[in-house]
């Protein structure tokens, strides 16, 4: 008769499982004070294995952090008008340079920032 396990081991998890736990593992272990050599030993880690998912797991967040900078959205926030004196805005994007008036309706300003991108 075969004995049911209430736990599944390392291997048995999917890809994104296994990122995971070793994310919450790395995470564990620059809380704990303990050096990596001894944080594996205290958990029956190889060394080896703990540096290769600390690399693949900075890969995945540098990846993350690349998409989404790239994506070409524009977001505006509401800001209380202020009394100007002939006041500019200037908007700079490589060689070219527009200059708006302050009081350029907003209307006007979101189309021309969405071609720039």
């Amino acid at each position: 008769m075969e004995r049911k396990r209430d736990y599944m081991t390392v291997q048995e998890l999917t890809e994104n499982e296994k990122y995971k736990f070793w994310y919450f593992k790395i995470k564990e272990c620059k809380e704990s004070g303990l050096s990596v050599k001894d944080f594996c030993d205290k958990n029956n880690i190889k060394p080896s294995t703990y540096y290769n998912y600390q690399q693949k797991i900075r890969n995945i967040l540098c990846d993350q952090i690349n998409e989404n900078s790239y994506k070409n959205e524009v977001s505006f926030v509401s800001v209380e008008k202020q009394p100007h004196n002939n006041e500019k805005i200037i908007i700079i994007k490589g060689s070219i340079k527009i200059e708006l008036d302050s009081d350029t309706p907003y209307q006007s300003i979101e189309p021309l920032l969405k071609s720039l991108l």
